[in-house]
């Protein structure tokens, strides 16, 4: 059986009736809600989510959206398309929808858990990982038809200042995670925690990180070069599959970052106090991207790029950023009158 077909049959087990989107266009300056993920399968097919339940595609790039909808208000955290039909979403007490149809229909996943699921990635149409609190990772060998849950074990060591709390390994919670190819994945959280896995996400081994940081975001290009983001403005880079991590400096200092990407000789960091970092050496060196003063108190939750490097930012109230090349402006400005 074909991915895509794999793909599909597996939705139509999950639940006897899918959530009708019933899609109604949508202009940005509608969007009031905080938007957490985004993601684009192609350079023109793309989603957002965020708070209630907030579904957003678009089909030419972000010129215009429509809403989409799962029947549910709990916020979604995360999104992972892997085309322009496919997409997963997952969010508040371990919610899970899945689409093969473009987000006409959204099909919930019941996974096993119940805990807040913060990151989600899929590496083919078979194979993907979540992430989220109390340690929790879930896990599918078959597009979501059956899925196992997993707890970050108590062979990982973590710093004196968990410890001190009263954290166990157990207890981190996760937030994010990149697969460079279907079989290496590397997933993040509190503590500097760094576990990286070499089958897919079946089992995971942990990687040491030179800080005690809580880490917001990761991403990697290749098997071997990564890029993970954090609180007090840390940003980590390996060069060898993580074996070894080195701190590159921040243009800004007590800055949270929550989301990196780097396509390219092109990288952006976003965090909070709408804080924007780009790169043009391909995440070699980092500088302090210029915003509105109106958007300084604005977090900025989530990145996302198609395969031509035209991509989104999205965050606090609404918040949308078109990427494109080296250059990013708000989308919905003139709308808002900013």
């Amino acid at each position: 059986m074909s991915g895509r077909a794999l793909a599909r049959a597996a939705l139509l087990f999950l639940v006897p009736l899918a959530a009708s989107a019933r899609a109604t266009p949508v202009s940005l300056r509608e969007i009031r809600q905080g938007l957490f993920g985004t993601c684009f399968a192609t350079d023109r097919d793309g989603w957002m989510v965020g708070e209630l339940g907030r579904i957003f595609h678009t089909a030419d790039g972000g010129e215009t959206w429509e809403r989409q909808d799962a029947g549910t208000k709990r916020p979604f955290l995360t999104i992972a398309c892997f085309d322009a039909r496919s997409a997963w979403i997952a969010g508040k007490e371990g919610i899970v929808y899945g689409t093969t149809d473009g987000g006409a229909t959204w099909r919930e996943a019941k996974t096993g858990s119940s805990r807040h699921l913060f990151g989600l990635q899929f590496a083919t149409h078979a194979r993907g990982h979540g992430a989220g609190d109390f340690g929790t990772m879930i896990h599918t060998e078959d597009g979501g038809q059956t899925w196992t849950v997993a707890r970050v074990g108590p062979e990982v060591e973590l710093p004196a200042s968990a410890l001190d709390t009263g954290v166990d390994p157990g207890d981190v919670n996760l937030y994010a995670i990149s697969y460079a190819d279907p079989d290496h994945v590397w997933v993040v959280g509190e503590f500097g925690t760094i576990m990286a896995s070499d089958d897919g996400g079946q089992t995971f081994h942990q990687q040491h990180a030179p800080v005690e940081s809580t880490l917001f975001g990761v991403h990697f290009v290749d098997a071997g070069r990564g890029w993970a983001v954090g609180i007090d403005g840390v940003i980590l880079r390996t060069e060898d599959g993580g074996a070894t991590w080195t701190s590159q400096p921040a243009p800004v200092a007590q800055r949270s970052f929550y989301d990196v990407v780097v396509r390219g000789q092109q990288g952006w960091i976003v965090g909070n106090s709408g804080t924007v970092l780009a790169s043009t050496d391909g995440g070699a060196s980092w500088a302090l991207e210029p915003l509105p003063i109106q958007l300084a108190a604005n977090w900025i939750r989530a990145l996302a790029l198609g395969p031509g490097g035209r991509g989104l930012a999205v965050g606090a109230e609404g918040l949308v950023l078109r990427l494109e090349g080296a250059t990013l402006h708000r989308l919905g400005e003139h709308e808002r009158g900013l």
